[in-house]
């Protein structure tokens, strides 16, 4: 199943629920229990699949929601399901539904167009339970920049550096939401170098990778006077606006655009599309971006609905 790009809030039940008539009743058939089983796409960890386990409806859309829906951090899903042609959903309590697999827990539930859809809530209580793969194709650049390829199922990466053999430091590993991050400050000595990085998944039951290591960078007084004469202090957080014909998109120092994902830049939460352009004017998930981009917090959306102080699409 896509992961929708819009979600509009579950419980529009006053304006959406119609009642069900004698005549309706009588012509078609009701459905006495609904039956879904989750899982996760070990090849996509941010799409869920949902499978129907019995006749008379079917899965018409499906949202997850990583962070979860209201007060609940943890992962939740919506699922829309249609009735076929001479059947109608008969309840929205909990026993009417039989839920398996990701620890599926059921919330809430909404009918509409004449008990003809089911919009149900759930939480997904072991979502993403296991181990996410460690990084590959870990390289350093001239200038002390670490790079790698980004891992299925990761938030974040984890970074440590380390000089002829020892650890630098004794804090706590930086994390980044990128596969970049520059070291360039780090390396103050000749020596030899090396980059360890650790992907942290996206869920809360997903454990860490492993910690891998880079290739050595054997950094002697050329490359030293050469690294700390193109050092910068942003460890690839920083960057700039571009602008064409399309729109806008944003580049960091370090050469990487995102794309297809969330980046907070000055203080604001931006989404960007599967080209890297900024998005406006229209929800991503339960979160709403303006006319500029930015995602709107505390007030209410040009739509009508309001967000809270988190940005998240919050019922009054």
């Amino acid at each position: 199943m896509k992961i929708a790009k819009h979600v509009m809030p579950l419980m529009l039940a006053a304006g959406l629920f119609s009642a069900l008539g004698p005549a309706d009743v009588y012509a078609r058939e009701k459905i006495d229990q609904v039956s879904l089983t989750f899982s996760l796409d070990t090849d996509n960890w941010t799409e869920l699949n949902v499978e129907s386990g019995d006749d008379g409806y079917s899965v018409r859309e499906v949202t997850l929601l990583p962070d979860g829906m209201g007060d609940s951090s943890t992962p939740c899903a919506v699922v829309v399901l249609d009735a076929e042609e001479d059947y109608y959903f008969s309840s929205i309590k909990s026993k009417y539904f039989e839920l398996e697999g990701e620890g599926a827990v059921f919330s809430e539930a909404a009918r509409s167009n004449s008990n003809s859809t089911m919009t149900v809530s759930v939480r997904l209580k072991d979502l993403g339970e296991g181990q996410v793969e460690s990084p590959t194709n870990l390289t350093w650049t001239d200038t002390g920049i670490a790079t790698w390829d980004p891992v299925g199922g990761a938030g974040t990466y984890s970074v440590r550096i380390r000089r002829n053999g020892e650890a630098m430091g004794t804090a706590s590993a930086p994390q980044t939401d990128i596969t970049v991050y520059n070291l360039s400050t780090k390396i103050t000595k000749t020596g030899d170098y090396v980059f360890q990085v650790r992907a942290n998944g996206i869920y809360r039951k997903t454990q860490s990778s492993e910690w891998v290591d880079s290739p050595v960078l054997t950094v002697d007084e050329a490359a030293l006077a050469y690294i700390q004469a193109h050092a910068a202090e942003d460890t690839g957080s920083a960057g700039s606006w571009h602008q064409d014909e399309l729109g806008s998109w944003y580049q960091y120092t370090t050469g990487d655009v995102p794309k297809s994902e969330w980046r907070q830049i000055d203080d604001y939460w931006y989404y960007f599309n599967e080209s890297g352009y900024m998005v406006t004017d229209q929800w991503i998930d339960r979160y709403y971006v303006g006319s500029d981009g930015k995602m709107l917090t505390d007030t209410i959306t040009p739509d009508g609905y309001y967000v809270d102080e988190t940005g998240a699409w919050a019922p009054k």
